[in-house]
């Protein structure tokens, strides 16, 4: 599912969420910039991920490989989760390579908070 993906008159949304189920995880992939006008998309796929499979065990993985701008308003979202995710024990694991949103979990001390990988695939395995 796409959020925020359509063209009009030349113009792209400025974020894009996907959400799949792979197995019992889910992965909400996210590309372009997570602010206060867009973060709203980003939360319904998170919502929507911990909805997916009620009872499933496997992780919500949050992909931020195209994230290019990852304001306070989603690093929010990711604390939310997080809490969320420990309370259903359902992990929520953040994909952040060394870019934008890297810099803003580190700047902001998340990357001690939050479980970090550089892939999707070691996110979905947990290595």
């Amino acid at each position: 599912m796409s959020i925020g993906d359509g063209r009009q008159d030349g113009h792209v949304d400025p974020l894009r969420v996907e959400r799949e189920v792979r197995g019992d995880a889910v992965v909400v992939s996210a590309a372009g910039q997570v602010d206060s006008h867009t973060a709203a998309g980003l939360g319904e796929q998170l919502a929507a991920a911990y909805g997916d499979a009620a009872g499933a065990a496997g992780p919500v993985v949050v992909d931020l490989t195209g994230v290019d701008f990852l304001a306070s308003v989603g690093l929010s979202l990711l604390v939310e989760y997080h809490l969320l995710g420990v309370r259903r024990s359902r992990p929520l694991r953040v994909v952040a390579p060394a870019r934008n949103p890297l810099r803003a979990l580190r700047a902001t001390m998340l990357d001690q908070t939050l479980e970090l990988y550089r892939t999707v695939p070691e996110a979905l395995s947990g290595t």
